[in-house]
């Protein structure tokens, strides 16, 4: 199957020879995440859970193929395990239909599972989902995750997409008064909410109180404690924003973090993660405009974020002019943890930030 190639765990030498592999899949003018080595150094060697892993397939001293592993604890059903993202798989062009991906992906499953990472998830693309299941025993999670894009800037947006520019000054007025509508009448009652937002540059002790009385209205859900929240916004070398909504005493009620990035020609602004108090709808509504104007201001073109299918924020960014744009794949290998997550349509949160696409 590998004739000619060699498998091996990588090393910390290999960072820039791995960062130079994966920048040569990038689309031209796209930067919405770093590939830089200081980008693989923070997510491998800096990770609070476990270090992480990336495997390589080379032929002589040269990638040809590429998976990572990136440990992250999860709570299922009220527990806490060792759990790790399947993500950053690649496989040189000249090189596919080898068995590869499947041999990287078998060597990264059963190395993470002897270290007691007992909950694998990914969101594959179209591409290697496939592989995934009928080769790999992973399957999709009955908790349907989507893809949801909101338009702020309808004409830059048109211009860029559409085959015929001169349409994008026809439909961006009608586009835009609609989706200015749709948001005032899903934004109503938030100026009577006592709910305060404030931009930090850290998450403060508290946060882990927020995620203690949150995480309780969740049956699966990555845990999002301090360390492991500054490990993945903070000491990451890209830069993400960070809002923190409070009550007038000051009591801690959720979170949202964002980012922005170039995507071809258009500026791309991203709801990257957030968890809040779901006693008051006000509290996320009120994270979700704070954001919403500073994308604004800052030009940006379109929105994107990830939600459960029917969950509480889904139906709030629903209501505020987000609509689906197509189903994310959301799977877990089918051992005995994933199995039990695999049963049943169980109540998830989950966000991009989840993942390793941003």
């Amino acid at each position: 199957m590998l004739k000619g190639l060699s498998l091996r765990k990588f090393r910390k030498k290999d960072l820039t020879k791995i960062s130079e592999f994966r920048k040569s899949f990038l689309p031209c003018n796209s930067s919405i995440k770093s590939h830089e080595p200081e980008y693989y150094e923070w997510k491998c060697y800096k990770n609070p859970s476990q270090q992480g892993e990336m495997w390589l397939v080379e032929e002589g001293d040269t990638i040809v193929g590429l998976y990572s592993i990136t440990p992250k604890r999860m709570k299922i059903l009220g527990a806490v395990v060792d759990g790790a993202e399947v993500g950053d798989s690649y496989t040189h062009l000249d090189y596919q239909r080898r068995g590869i991906f499947i041999c990287l992906a078998k060597a990264a499953r059963t190395n993470a599972l002897q270290r007691g990472m007992t909950f694998l998830y990914g969101t594959p693309n179209e591409q290697s989902r496939p592989g995934y299941e009928k080769k790999l025993d992973y399957m999709q999670v009955p908790s349907k995750l989507r893809n949801l894009v909101k338009p702020l800037r309808p004409k830059q947006l048109l211009k860029a997409k559409l085959r015929f520019p001169p349409l994008a000054f026809i439909l961006s007025p009608i586009i835009e008064i609609a989706s200015k509508a749709i948001f005032a009448i899903g934004m109503r009652g938030i100026t009577k909410s006592d709910v305060f937002i404030y931009q930090q540059l850290f998450f403060p002790d508290d946060i882990d109180t927020l995620w203690e009385q949150a995480s309780r209205n969740y049956e699966v859900i990555l845990v999002r404690t301090k360390d492991y929240l500054e490990w993945r916004y903070i000491t990451n070398p890209d830069n993400y924003s960070i809002l923190i909504a409070r009550n007038r005493n000051g009591a801690i009620l959720g979170y949202m973090v964002t980012k922005i990035g170039l995507s071809g020609d258009v500026v791309t602004g991203f709801i990257v993660d957030f968890l809040t108090i779901e006693d008051d709808p006000n509290i996320f509504k009120k994270l979700l405009c704070t954001s919403l104007q500073e994308f604004y201001r800052r030009k940006v073109t379109i929105v994107y974020t990830w939600t459960i299918k029917g969950g509480f924020y889904d139906k709030i960014l629903l209501r505020v002019g987000f609509f689906p744009l197509y189903q994310a794949p959301l799977i877990c290998y089918k051992n005995e943890t994933g199995n039990r997550v695999l049963s049943r349509a169980y109540k998830w949160h989950f966000t991009i930030g989840d993942s390793d696409n941003i």
